[in-house]
Order: C-alpha cells, then structure tokens, then sequence
C-alpha cells in the first residue's frame, strides 16, 4: 500500500460482520501523523449547557484540516474534539490552521 494513497487504498468495510476481520486492518504510515484535539474547556461549558458550542468548535478542527489537505483523510469526531490522520508533509500547514 502507498503511503501517499493509504487512505484511499483502505479495503471498505461493506457488512457488520467484517467489522471483526483482522486483514481489514492496516498501521497508520510512518510518515502520516496523528494529531488530537481537544477543546479547552469543554467540560465545563457542557456543564453549563453550552454543548452545541463545543460540538461546533470540535467540528471546526475537522473543517480546519479539511481546508488545508483538500481531500478526504481519516477522522473521528468526539464531540469536544476530533482524532486526525494526516501525511506529515500537511502538518505544518494543519497545526497552523488549528491554531
């Protein structure tokens, strides 16, 4: 598998069943990075009913990264920030846009 297409080239996951099929799975890349957000915060503004807020600001780590690499990547969203996977060549230009 190519690093620069390791996204792309990912087998899809079609039926529940396979959810569980080991050579479905595949190491992230030496050279593709993961990057973790985390909102500032969050916790307590959840607290204090603001969980729309976080939850746009948590998705606006993933827009920012979006903005940057131009195409589809891997991500998790998790409400009060997100799990990027990212060529390390666009991490300058990703951590920059998150800052």
């Amino acid at each position: 598998m190519s690093s620069l297409s390791f996204y792309h080239d990912l087998p899809v996951i079609n039926d529940f069943k396979s959810v569980a099929d080991q050579s479905l799975y595949f190491d992230v890349p030496e050279d593709w990075t993961v990057i973790i957000t985390d909102i500032k915060g969050s916790t307590k503004a959840i607290e204090q009913g603001r969980y729309r807020d976080v939850n746009k600001i948590g998705a606006a780590t993933i827009a920012a990264a979006q903005n940057v690499i131009q195409e589809d990547f891997p991500f998790v969203f998790g409400g009060d920030g997100a799990t990027l996977i990212i060529p390390n060549d666009l991490v300058p230009k990703v951590k920059e846009a998150l800052q």
